[in-house]
């Protein structure tokens, strides 16, 4: 999967005011990367919880559309990083 095609699945299912909430939720998983006392696997838990809470407080409303933009918004944030780290980022054993 290409960046567009990352642009083109954000477009084509999250709402432009949820976009926001995607730039956030990058923003906070880095931070919590870096934190020591957040183990790896809860982060993704803890952005889909944050992503859902966002898209509430930007969307004005707490309804199923809301949940469903935050769950999509933590997924695409999710996505695009795990993206730019498997392909930019050189691992050891990689060639």
């Amino acid at each position: 999967m290409k960046e567009t095609d990352l642009l083109a699945l954000a477009n084509q299912y999250l709402l432009e005011e949820a976009l926001i909430v995607v730039v956030v939720l990058l923003v906070v998983g880095a931070m919590l990367k870096k934190t020591p006392l957040i183990a790896d696997w809860s982060i993704p838990w803890l952005l889909t919880g944050s992503g859902v809470g966002l898209a509430w407080g930007v969307m004005g409303v707490i309804s199923v559309q809301a949940t469903i933009q935050g769950i999509l918004a933590a997924g695409i944030a999710t996505l695009g990083h795990q993206l730019w780290k498997q392909t930019f980022q050189k691992r050891e054993g990689d060639q």
